[in-house]
């Protein structure tokens, strides 16, 4: 395969990687979900082998102090059989001499009736008389009571029980393997005399017959429960996952539509969660971006259409010299000087609020007097007023005002202001300009009278090129950039400005800015 081939392939990534398997994606959603089920398995296996543990542990331990209880019942009912009958007749004799104690020592409800009676005499045998000891078993006496009468919960104790003497001797019972070291010991008195010790192995370690059944239900249990709680864990992750993939997937289509210019798709928030704010956070971007949109195509147009009017001039202009129906003297230079001014100051009044969308306008911050550079606007715009019909006035502080501005750009704001209030005032009129201090702020507010803005209008007339009467504007000469510029330069120094009615009938503009902003 030469170069060319190599090219080829990559631009058809299907035709060249058609082999390759596609990598498994989980979404976000769905990884949650699998989150969500391994902590609950997690949490029920951890949880489930606790309980386990300690089950077993705590029932040896039960079983340990079940041998104990048994262990002093069978030591006093073998202190009362030892004073009536001895202590060789009462627990001397072979394998099955024990039984009639072990009923005794069982619970209440499983001894059998005249089980406390003195036992019967030997076949053979007259009884014993008052104060004789009762015999001794013989191979030719009567058998015990069988093995079987034995309570089901006795059984378990009499195959590790013994009975020694105090000096150690076997009574009954098998003889302890030596190596065993924890018996359970149990002193038998008659008479406040140990007579007797009877003892007890420790169980199997593990559980056996009734106890080890015991335990199986139990573990069936537990693991029965871990997993229903898994199940219902599966069950309640996966309602989880639908409920969050749907509103997923729709904020994720609106956001592919809006990425594709469909500025007008909008959501429908589903409860009060994050995910019905980010649905509101996607309506409100996307009606941002339509705003944005519908700014853009204005501005294309209002630019266009400023931007012909002074060329238009320019190009007809022209043509009369060119064509000699004017002569080129100075007056004719001056005209075209003119026009050529008013379409530089709408361009550098376009990349003023160019450079205010991309970042704060550039400021030279430099100490001067608030109040003398309000005193020289005035005494520009005073002329023209006159002129015009307006009566301009000016009210400063008696003091001076220190102030850290941009001296320029403090000046072009004003001249703005002015601007505005000369060209669209009635004439007889009046503008009053007004300058105080307010704490670390300096208050400059601007008066004039008729005609005033609407109120619908007043929060619009700061944006570029929006004009309250736009055939008054241009027959005025107004480009309807002023006032933004004017914002631009209020926020650039950390300033507010706004606009209301004023009570001379007109409009009025108060700007409060920093006497020294941030940075400067």
């Amino acid at each position: 395969m030469n170069y060319g081939d190599n090219l080829r392939n990559r631009a058809r990534p299907g035709r060249y990687h058609e082999s390759m398997p596609a990598p498994l994606r989980l979404s976000l959603v769905h990884q949650t979900v699998l989150l969500l089920v391994a902590a609950v398995l997690l949490a029920v296996c951890a949880l489930g082998g606790v309980v386990a543990w300690n089950l077993r542990s705590g029932f040896s331990d039960y079983l340990r102090l079940q041998d104990k209880a048994w262990l002093e019942r069978f030591a006093r009912v073998a202190a009362q059989a030892v004073a009536r009958d001895g202590l060789d007749a009462a627990l001397a004799g072979p394998p099955g001499s024990l039984n009639r104690l072990f009923l005794a020592a069982g619970p209440p409800d499983q001894r059998p009736p005249g089980l406390d009676e003195p036992p019967p005499h030997r076949a053979g045998r007259p009884p014993p008389q008052d104060g004789e000891p009762p015999p001794r078993w013989q191979p030719g006496d009567a058998r015990p009571p069988p093995h079987d009468r034995m309570p089901p919960g006795a059984r378990r104790f009499a195959g590790r029980l013994s009975i020694v003497t105090v000096d150690g001797r076997l009574l009954s019972g098998h003889q302890p393997a030596p190596e065993v070291d924890d018996l359970l010991d149990q002193a038998i008195v008659v008479g406040g005399q140990v007579v007797a010790i009877a003892r007890i192995e420790p169980g199997p370690p593990a559980p056996q017959g009734v106890d080890a059944a015991f335990l199986a239900r139990q573990y069936r249990g537990i693991l029965l429960s871990g997993l229903a709680l898994v199940g219902l864990a599966v069950a309640g992750a996966a309602w989880v996952g639908r409920r969050w993939l749907r509103p997923v997937q729709e904020a994720r289509q609106a956001a592919h539509r809006i990425a594709e210019g469909a500025f007008d798709t909008r959501l429908v928030p589903r409860g009060n969660d994050e995910l019905a704010g980010l649905a509101q956070d996607i309506n409100a971007m996307a009606g941002s971006l339509q705003q944005l949109e519908a700014s853009r195509r204005r501005w294309i147009a209002e630019l266009s259409h400023e931007m012909r009017t002074p060329l238009a001039v320019l190009r007809g202009e022209v043509e009369c010299l060119i064509d000699g129906l004017r002569p080129l003297d100075g007056a004719a230079l001056l005209s075209l000087h003119a026009e050529v001014a008013r379409l530089t100051r709408l361009v550098d009044d376009f990349h003023h609020l160019a450079l205010s969308d991309l970042r704060a306008l550039p400021c030279s911050f430099a100490p001067l007097d608030a109040g003398e550079l309000v005193q020289q606007a005035v005494a520009r715009f005073g002329p023209r007023a006159g002129t015009a019909g307006l009566t301009l006035t000016c009210e400063l502080p008696p003091a001076p005002l220190p102030a850290r501005w941009d001296h320029q750009r403090i000046g072009q704001l004003l001249d703005n202001l002015l601007e505005n209030s000369v060209r669209y005032t009635n004439a007889p009129g009046c503008i009053r300009l007004a300058l105080q201090a307010s704490g670390t702020e300096a208050r400059l507010t601007l008066d004039d009278s008729a005609p005033g803005v609407d109120s619908g209008s007043q929060v619009r007339l700061f944006e570029p090129l929006f004009r309250a009467d736009a055939s008054r504007s241009r027959l005025s000469g107004g480009s309807g950039l002023g006032l933004a510029i004017a914002q631009a330069i209020v926020r650039s120094h950390g300033g507010r400005i706004n606009a209301t009615t004023s009570s001379l009938g007109g409009l009025r503009i108060e700007v409060n800015l920093p006497l020294v902003p941030e940075g400067a």
